[in-house]
């Protein structure tokens, strides 16, 4: 499988045949509405997005980005949200929408996706991806809730953790406290460097875990699992 990171918590993962974008934020909307400009360069251009779907945790703008899914080929692109994403969807002219919510599960392609619990300040969804003996945990944005700790009973592989601590998020403290009772192979940090008003060290976080991994913002990653290990090599 191969991922790559694209700021804020969207990523880009792919198997040989089906590709997956989640939360990408790809424009500066955020700045015009709220003004936090964005620190990273947008990595792609929504017109050259030829994804077979685009999963939206919640609807804020840094995850369901107005803007950018304006410019996206909304003919073809299968867009999964929760319920509550599902009329924005609509007035941007998507036609392909699928609705999901805690506890329901669909495939696209080679994935399996199925939204888990979040506790955010709007209805939201995390997301586990599984695909080629890989399980991935995505938090989307979330509070710590003793709730999440269900989570373990996926038992993935990686797990991406929001840690920027505002705005609906755990904090590092949180985020620690959680990996250590998911206990995943990897531990990638996430929700962290795309605005300089919510931001957070991730080495704060990566020192006080086991198997944690630090991505580089728009490098492509080969995730395999070998026995008891999950690689993660840049490409």
């Amino acid at each position: 499988m191969l991922i790559r990171w694209i700021g804020q918590a969207g990523y880009v993962f792919k198997s040989q045949s089906t590709e997956i974008i989640i939360d990408p934020y790809l424009s500066d909307v955020v700045n015009k509405v709220a003004n936090r400009p964005r620190l990273l360069p947008p990595p792609i251009l929504p017109k050259d997005i030829r994804a077979d779907a685009v999963v939206c945790t919640h609807n804020h703008l840094d995850h369901l980005d107005t803007e950018a899914i304006a410019g996206m080929d909304k003919e073809k692109i299968l867009f999964i949200a929760p319920y509550d994403c599902v009329q924005k969807l609509k007035e941007l002219g998507c036609k392909k929408i699928l609705s999901l919510d805690e506890g329901q599960a669909t495939w696209v392609g080679d994935f399996e996706l199925t939204a888990v619990f979040a506790d955010h300040t709007v209805p939201a969804i995390g997301i586990i991806a599984k695909c080629e003996d890989l399980i991935l945990y995505f938090s989307g944005d979330t509070l710590y809730n003793d709730k999440l700790q269900d989570i373990r009973f996926f038992e993935p592989d990686v797990m991406f953790i929001c840690i920027n601590g505002k705005l609906g998020n755990m904090n590092v403290d949180e985020a620690v406290r959680l990996t250590e009772i998911i206990n995943p192979r990897l531990a990638v940090p996430t929700h962290y460097g795309m605005f300089a008003s919510n931001t957070e060290d991730p080495k704060k976080y990566l020192l006080r875990v086991n198997g944690g991994f630090e991505m580089e913002f728009n490098r492509e990653y080969k995730l395999s699992k070998q026995g008891e290990k999950v690689l993660c090599s840049a490409i």
